[in-house]
């Protein structure tokens, strides 16, 4: 039979010359340069600033809603748009996006929630068997510092401002000018990246992964609007609420006492609401979890990961992304912090 009709279907190797790769390599190396820049920024300007109240008023440092309030006006009005005029000299290519109903978001948060609560297990492991080795506990700095700042304070910082700065950085800046080399660079690497800027082990794997259903919404609607708003759920929900719970009684006294079986009726009784609220919570989240499971087993084999006008070359990938002085500065830097924060006591 003649056919008329040539199909080459072998794959095509890709290639890429020196200058190319040099070319790529600098892209991921200006956007990690920027964040490098964001960190110093922030470190020098605490550094001045605490020197200073240190001779003209001490009693701010002892305050954690003046630290906190302050320590953002350094991340949020000074520190972010010296990073958005690094970073913004990168072309931007925002992702096309779809139609994004409501219930789809909503499948999507919950397997986010589900990713963060493995996170959060992995991040629990770890600090028990650093316990183990260490003989103490690494100090879970936000946890302290949420505990420790006034509700109302922590809902606008921690629970709205935050994620809504966080998103435009991680997801609008960088997975912008990532869009072109495919999703699964443009997902993986602010991931990745938003994990180690955290600064801790206790926050690392879920905000990694957190990170992870982030880039997904945002590059499946293309409206930064839906990530945020699940961001600014996580942090409300899973950082605020639960931190305000605690100090309403000693959280530290009930689990000793319920290892003990030694709960009183009227132990019960003077904590009702709180015991009620963490109970209520509790139960919310497993909740949230079981149906972030359920969406995630069924709904896996139909993720689809598009890939982009940009391929790498084989063995490139590596080196183009981590083999570069902005990536390896950023991840040295970020390594350092998570050291200081694990072995301070």
């Amino acid at each position: 039979m003649n056919n008329n009709f040539d199909f080459d279907f072998e794959p095509q190797e890709i290639t890429m010359t020196e200058t190319e790769i040099k070319k790529h390599k600098g892209v991921f190396s200006r956007l990690c340069l920027a964040f490098v820049v964001y960190l110093i920024t922030v470190e020098i300007l605490s550094f001045g600033l605490i020197s200073l109240l240190q001779k003209v008023a001490p009693e701010i440092l002892s305050n954690t809603n003046y630290t906190l309030i302050l320590s953002s006006a350094i991340q949020y009005l000074i520190a972010f748009p010296i990073l958005y005029l690094v970073i913004k000299k990168v072309p931007a290519h925002k992702p096309e996006g779809s139609e994004f109903p409501l219930k789809r978001f909503l499948k999507l948060a919950m397997v986010g929630m589900f990713l963060m609560y493995i996170g959060n297990y992995v991040s629990s492991m770890i600090m028990i068997y650093m316990e183990e080795l260490l003989g103490f506990v690494p100090v879970n700095s936000i946890e302290t510092i949420l505990e420790q700042t006034n509700p109302i304070l922590a809902i606008a910082i921690v629970g709205i401002i935050g994620p809504i700065v966080e998103e435009l950085m991680f997801r609008k800046l960088f997975i912008d000018r990532l869009t072109p080399y495919g999703e699964a660079v443009a997902i993986f690497f602010p991931s990745l990246m938003f994990g180690l800027i955290h600064g801790n082990l206790y926050q690392f794997f879920y905000a990694f992964l957190l990170g992870v259903a982030f880039s997904y919404i945002y590059i499946r609607s293309g409206k930064i609007i839906y990530s945020t708003l699940l961001h600014i759920f996580v942090n409300l929900f899973c950082g605020v609420f639960p931190a305000y719970i605690l100090t309403m009684f000693n959280y530290e006294e009930f689990l000793q006492l319920m290892a003990e079986g030694t709960v009183t009726e009227e132990y019960i009784n003077a904590n009702m609401l709180p015991l009620i609220l963490l109970m209520a919570y509790e139960f919310i989240m497993l909740a949230m979890v079981g149906v972030g499971v359920y969406h995630f087993t069924k709904n896996l084999r139909n993720i689809r990961i598009n890939k982009g006008k940009v391929r790498f070359a084989k063995g490139t990938g590596a080196e183009i992304m981590f083999f570069n002085i902005g990536t390896i500065l950023l991840i040295a830097y970020c390594v350092i912090m998570i050291a200081v924060n694990t072995f301070t006591v």
